[in-house]
């Protein structure tokens, strides 16, 4: 083989395996931090955050926000927000991308974020938050359910401290409120169970 072709050849190899790799999904902390993407989230209500994601010129295409990703509040007596289930964002064949993130609040009590409030993804120092987010992705639990778990884990509240939202939730179903309540809370303390905690630990369930 000539000095050309194994140039040529060398130069086809290296491209190939650069676009494989921009190909596959990569970790939405880890491309941050490498510099590849940058992100802006907002607050976007009890039940989600949004945000836009934006690629460097050899940024991956693909991108994986996983289960348990806390996005931090930057104002003091705002709602951290943790991420459900895994969200892909495509960014094959463009430089920017829009997402909504199905995610639970952190911080009982705390105002929850809206788009005023600008939010920083980190991964959660708490495993076992992380491990409640993974399970109610697997499970699909209904988002009260893995409110629930949640502060459970996060702000281990009395049953007394989280009434008002039990109220919010139970209120307009057909089925007694008391009874909408307690399958709630079992379903929760079903979920921690799928993610290897013990609700006898917490307040909310003794």
């Amino acid at each position: 083989m000539t000095l050309c072709r194994r140039v040529c050849a060398m130069v086809v190899i290296a491209l190939t395996a650069l676009s494989l790799g921009y190909a596959e999904e990569v970790d939405l902390l880890q491309a941050l931090q490498r510099g590849d993407v940058w992100a802006q989230f907002r607050g976007w209500g009890q039940g989600a955050v949004r945000g836009t994601i934006g690629r460097s010129a050899y940024g991956p295409q693909q991108l994986s926000i996983g289960p348990g990703t806390q996005l931090q509040a930057q104002r003091g007596g705002v709602q951290g927000m943790m991420t459900l289930g895994q969200t892909r964002v495509d960014l094959r064949g463009q430089s920017l991308a829009q997402v909504t993130i199905p995610a639970v609040c952190t911080n009982l009590g705390w105002r929850t974020p809206t788009a005023a409030d600008i939010m920083v993804p980190a991964r959660h120092p708490n495993t076992r938050l992380a491990s409640v987010a993974a399970a109610a992705s697997q499970r699909r639990v209904a988002p009260p359910v893995a409110q629930l778990a949640t502060w459970a884990v996060a702000n281990n509240p009395r049953r007394a401290d989280i009434e008002r939202y039990l109220n919010e939730v139970v209120a307009g179903v057909q089925a007694p409120p008391q009874l909408e309540k307690s399958r709630l809370l079992l379903q929760a303390a079903d979920l921690l169970r799928a993610a290897k905690l013990k609700p006898g630990e917490f307040r909310m369930f003794q």
